[in-house]
């Protein structure tokens, strides 16, 4: 690759949950998103640099975590191009993956939100990604809108979700003025908006009456982010925020919304993840022998012998993912999963 993308950071001088000066030290944790998009880019593209310090500090007044310093808008902008552009876009093209999101989000997303919010009207998707929850919820009867920020990303939607009101840009810039919503739904939207606090005042007023608010972030109480610390995988400069549960209550509430179920369970069974991962591992055993077989190819064409890869390596980090995951399982059963759900009602 050629030479490095340059990333600027800019300080954050007060919370920007709820806007205190009052902060203290956190933690500070080396990059590892960076380095993993890198594995993505084409090989004459410029890298984006590995040795990022996420350094975070917490809120005394209403206990966030949050990065601080941060990328600024330009090259946050930058990451997620390049995210959306090779990272995202190879899981994406994973139909496994893919039908395993889909199966996600309708036995525990859709099923828990019509459990507070019965009458299927008009629901709006933040941060939407590729519109796979948004697909499902037209076929279950709602009335469906997103946002987006990628271009890409909203186009693939239209195309292959069949959603036609998937608006690319910032909220304030695509919501109207009056236009209200049964539902709103962030999932794994909050923590990346370099302002939580105004957003959601923002998406409550178009928010009806009696109408349901989902959240879903990282959280940052769960076992895997205790026993993991500043190598906790959520910890990267994408995530601006860290959310606990008495954070997320707090805000909610402090917002005029009436919590109604706030829990860091299981979502996923035991079987799934093992079928899961032994897909993992045969598509890894399955592109070995392809490398392999054109490895000897090569070799005999060339009469040189080729660089061999460390499949040892490979496993470990299967393992490793598999306790993690396991670890995360068994958090779930105490309330202490890796994702915190919470859903709220305006009142």
């Amino acid at each position: 690759m050629s030479s490095e993308i340059e990333m600027v950071l800019v300080p954050v001088p007060e919370c920007p949950f709820c806007g205190a000066r009052s902060v203290s030290d956190f933690d500070s944790a080396s990059d590892t998103l960076m380095p993993e998009i890198n594995r993505y880019l084409p090989s004459d593209h410029q890298a984006l640099p590995v040795d990022l310090l996420n350094v975070r500090r917490r809120c005394s007044a209403c206990g966030l975590i949050f990065l601080a310093p941060r990328l600024d808008a330009k090259s946050l902008a930058r990451l997620y191009e390049l995210w959306y552009g090779y990272a995202y876009r190879r899981v994406m093209s994973d139909p496994e993956h893919v039908e395993e999101r889909r199966r996600e989000f309708e036995r525990y997303h859709l099923r828990l939100l019509e459990e507070h919010c019965p009458r299927k009207g008009r629901l709006l998707d933040v941060g939407c990604g590729s519109g796979l929850f948004l697909g499902i919820a037209k076929r279950h009867g709602w009335s469906v809108t997103g946002v987006e920020l990628d271009p890409a990303t909203v186009a693939w939607g239209k195309e292959n979700e069949g959603i036609a009101d998937l608006r690319c840009g910032v909220l304030a810039s695509v919501l109207r003025p009056g236009e209200v919503f049964d539902a709103i739904t962030l999932f794994d939207y909050l923590e990346h908006t370099d302002r939580p606090g105004a957003d959601l005042d923002f998406l409550i007023s178009h928010l009806a009456p009696r109408g349901v608010l989902m959240v879903r972030v990282p959280n940052a109480g769960g076992w895997q982010a205790r026993f993991m610390g500043t190598r906790w995988l959520a910890v990267m400069p994408t995530h601006l925020s860290y959310f606990t549960r008495p954070v997320l209550h707090g805000a909610l509430t402090s917002h005029g919304l009436e919590v109604r179920y706030l829990r860091a369970g299981n979502y996923r069974r035991q079987l799934d993840i093992a079928r899961q991962r032994l897909r993992w591992l045969r598509r890894r055993i399955y592109q070995a022998s392809e490398r392999a077989v054109q490895s000897s190819a090569d070799h005999c064409a060339a009469s040189v012998q080729p660089p061999v890869g460390n499949p040892g390596s490979a496993m470990l980090r299967w393992i490793y993912s598999i306790f993690l995951e396991q670890l995360d399982h068994v958090g779930g059963w105490f309330g202490k999963g890796n994702n915190l759900t919470v859903i709220a009602t305006k009142k």
